[in-house]
């Protein structure tokens, strides 16, 4: 029988046809929401503190660039940075895989694109009226435009390859670690999916060890949790 190398199995593990699989909407921070309101308040605070110690027209500059660059930077922290995410989970004979991508209105992407081809063309416009030293100082910013002129979602994808061993971790906040005797898999577990899953790992594996973990009881006070929004399948 031919021996495969580490590269084949991976094909060989996306090729296969599922066994178990599962499909979750993730919060990936269940204070998004309060973190992105206090950000905005303290900027609007600072920017009111500033226009009422120095009432002049640079304080007013200040003030109004400090609520204008929140207006901006907290919707793109609540709605690109922390949005929700997709994560799909797929087990079969020969391991485990998953895809996770950020769930973005493709209209985000649009914007991104639209806005760096206008990036594109004032570079052009410099280097033909100003000449190459245009681009002295801004390369790093050219360079960007010219990159984000393709942005879009790229799903994340990661595997682990069974070995005969498993190691369950299961935490009360629904994350969970399964490892083998040299690799391990993070993925997020609703609990009422629990019993049939640790069935299919235990088909699997010749040996199968669990153990569940109160990750709540003694984690910090601001730490975030990850919730599960919605379980598609």
């Amino acid at each position: 029988m031919e021996t495969l190398d580490k590269e084949q199995q991976i094909e060989r593990l996306y090729a296969t046809t599922p066994v178990y699989e599962w499909e979750l909407i993730i919060n990936p921070d269940h204070g998004r929401t309060k973190v992105t309101y206090g950000l905005f308040l303290v900027l609007v605070l600072i920017g009111g503190a500033t226009l009422f110690f120095s009432p002049d027209s640079s304080g007013v500059m200040v003030a109004v660039s400090l609520i204008f660059v929140g207006s901006f930077m907290c919707p793109w922290y609540r709605y690109l940075i922390n949005a929700d995410k997709r994560h799909y989970y797929v087990i079969n004979q020969y391991g485990m895989y998953s895809t996770s991508e950020q769930i973005i209105p493709e209209i985000a992407y649009t914007i991104v694109r639209r806005s760096a081809w206008v990036g594109c063309a004032i570079c052009v416009f410099a280097a033909i009226f100003i000449g190459p030293m245009a681009f002295v100082g801004a390369g790093g910013a050219a360079l960007m435009s010219f990159t984000m002129t393709n942005f879009r979602s790229v799903p994340h994808k990661s595997q682990c390859l069974f070995d005969g061993y498993v190691n369950f971790e299961y935490y009360k906040s629904c994350k969970s670690f399964i490892n083998t005797k040299e690799n391990f898999f993070a993925c997020i577990i609703p609990e009422e999916k629990i019993a049939a899953i640790e069935n299919t790992l235990l088909q699997f594996n010749e040996t199968f060890e669990k153990e569940y973990i109160d990750d709540f009881e003694d984690a910090p006070k601001f730490q975030a949790f990850p919730v599960i929004l919605e379980i598609v399948r």
